[in-house]
């Protein structure tokens, strides 16, 4: 069955459809649903499994989802005229098979009845804007519907400020300012001035007053580090009455720039927490995959199961990652070809200027995460595998985010391991090539990074790291029996981080892992003095292999439409229990 989700604008008679399973909604182009309402972005539906819910923007106190007000997510019930009212928007929303879509239009919301349940009478017709003259001490319990809706109707209560709002005036409203083109924000603080801020392209440090405003007057072109046809970058002097930052031709500032790279910031990155989180691994670990995965995964269980918000910073940005999301996870059919894997020249990489020349640096990939009124920026990093291990790469270069980072992710492919080889698939090797030279470059990889951190951050010899390492063994599909009948204990429960459930499951794959491959144990607990054992699976089966149309290597094929990650979540939600212990809901110890 192939549901799609219709939305229905009630105020601009406009009917848009998706069959995504991610969508957001709210007045900015960037949402899949633009409609007319009073905030940017008003929350988002994701539909999987047939299941379409609808989660509410942290910035929303509440809604009505068919008459009911609500503060949570949210069922849109299939094959069934939902009715929302979100941030002044007024919404019809139908999810279900297209072929029992109901007629839209015939729907004429210019004219509108009003019913007094307790007199059991109707009066009408009304235009929108007669309903926002109504008294709402008035509205008591009387509904409303207009043309065309005959099964169901909303409040009258609701739909005053949906009409006081779309006539503009006759209730005064403050002014608003485009989040676009919001000023620089500014504190008295000393402190909060003297924050330093890490670009997440660079990962150079600055100061808010440092930053760089970028033009906006097509006439103000020609930068000093990205070219002549890029916008200028500038040191931010002129601000109109409202504070907003304007360039040199009057113009209202939208965007701003670190000031040694000079490329794009996020939007609002000086208001968030940041947390890097680096992934690396050997190359043809798995690691995009995984990476792939779990931000597929955390788009569902954050909200579910913590009511934490998690959306795209930086969609433009983001633009690789996300490709490789719909391919994974919107697949239909039979397995398709792999993508090509992460390579310092290929899409998951950008070129940074640093150190007065240009690097091919891992793209960063930025996501918030909001609850409670905090927000958190996380920044991942998907490094190519050559440049990780011993004599490839520059320390200070592609993998300097390490130094930064709240979190580092080792994947560890025991396909690729000699020890676990012998005694997977009852002695069997598994499928793939594995040549002589990746015997023991795994933990030649864990060496190398010691080696890099120690060098970057000046630490001693005898002096660990305390940053969360989450040491993952991927491809648990192929050896989790390995660990006799037993299941790994759930990691969450009831809405609930279980952190001595993963600590228990942890003990227990580092015994597996250490008897079969005590390197790894020995050089992941040499850099850190916080070290977490993981099983995971990207695919949640067992790939296929495929034969490459140019030099006949073997390549992972994907599982078209059949892909069910296992556990992949489990790594960063340690992580982020580790670095900001109140954000995620969890059973105390």
């Amino acid at each position: 069955m192939n549901n799609k989700l219709y939305i229905y604008d009630c105020l601009t008679k406009k009917l848009r459809v998706s069959e995504a399973s991610f969508m957001t909604i709210g007045r900015r182009e960037e949402n899949v649903f633009r409609c007319r309402m009073a905030a940017d972005v008003g929350g988002s539906f994701a539909i999987r499994e047939n299941r379409c819910m609808f989660f509410p923007h942290s910035s929303q106190a509440s809604y009505s989802l068919n008459g009911m007000r609500q503060k949570q997510e949210s069922r849109i019930e299939p094959h069934t005229i939902n009715l929302l009212v979100l941030a002044r928007g007024c919404f019809i929303c139908w999810f279900g098979d297209e072929r029992f879509l109901p007629d839209f239009g015939s729907l004429n919301p210019e004219e509108w009845y009003v019913y007094d349940v307790q007199q059991g009478k109707w009066s009408g017709m009304m235009r929108l804007r007669d309903l926002a003259l109504i008294p709402r001490e008035t509205a008591g319990e009387k509904l409303v519907v207009f043309t065309g809706l005959s099964t169901c109707a909303f409040l009258l209560c609701d739909i005053i400020d949906v009409a006081q709002f779309a006539e503009q005036g006759l209730v005064p409203q403050p002014a608003a300012v485009p989040a676009s083109a919001q000023p620089i924000p500014k504190t008295n603080e000393a402190a909060d001035e003297r924050r330093e801020i890490c670009c997440p392209h660079c990962w150079e440090k600055f100061t808010l007053q440092q930053v760089q405003a970028v033009a906006v007057h097509p006439q103000l072109r020609g930068d000093s580090i990205l070219g002549a046809e890029v916008q200028q970058r500038f040191t931010p002097q002129q601000v109109d009455a409202k504070g907003t930052v304007l360039d040199a031709m009057g113009m209202a500032v939208r965007e701003y720039a670190c000031p040694s790279c000079h490329l794009k910031l996020p939007p609002f990155f000086s208001r968030t927490k940041q947390h890097i989180f680096s992934l690396i691994g050997i190359p043809d670990s798995g690691k995009t995959y995984y990476l792939t995965s779990m931000l597929h995964e955390l788009e569902y269980t954050l909200p579910r199961e913590f009511g934490i918000a998690f959306r795209d910073a930086d969609p433009t940005n983001n633009a690789a990652q996300n490709a490789m999301r719909m391919r994974l996870f919107s697949a239909t059919g039979e397995a398709g070809e792999a993508p090509e894997r992460t390579t310092a020249d290929g899409e998951f990489y950008e070129k940074v200027w640093k150190g007065n020349r240009y690097l091919s640096l891992p793209r960063p990939f930025i996501y918030n995460l909001s609850r409670g009124g905090r927000t958190y920026s996380l920044v991942m990093y998907d490094t190519a595998g050559e440049d990780c291990v011993p004599g490839r790469g520059e320390p200070s270069a592609s993998t300097g985010h390490l130094s930064m980072a709240s979190g580092i992710f080792f994947l560890f492919d025991p396909t690729k391991d000699a020890g676990f080889r012998k005694i997977i698939a009852n002695g069997e090797e598994a499928k793939g090539k594995h040549g002589a030279q990746e015997q023991g470059m795994q933990a030649l990889l864990l060496s190398e990074t010691e080696m890099r951190l120690r060098t970057e951050l000046g630490l001693p010899l005898e002096e660990r790291l305390d940053v969360p390492l989450a040491v993952i063994i991927g491809k648990s599909d192929v050896w989790l029996d390995l660990l006799g009948s037993e299941p790994l204990l759930p990691s969450i429960r009831v809405g609930k981080f279980q952190p001595k459930f993963v600590e228990a499951n942890s003990k227990r794959l580092r015994e597996l892992l250490f008897n079969v491959s005590p390197s790894i144990c020995t050089n992941a607990e040499a850099i850190s003095t916080n070290v977490c054992y993981f099983a995971v699976s990207s695919f949640g089966e067992t790939t296929e292999e495929t034969t490459d149309g140019t030099g006949g290597e073997k390549q992972p094929s994907l599982p078209g439409g059949q892909v069910h990650p296992q556990r992949v979540v489990d790594p960063i939600l340690w992580a982020l229990h580790c670095k900001e212990p109140d954000l995620l809901r969890k059973t105390n110890p």
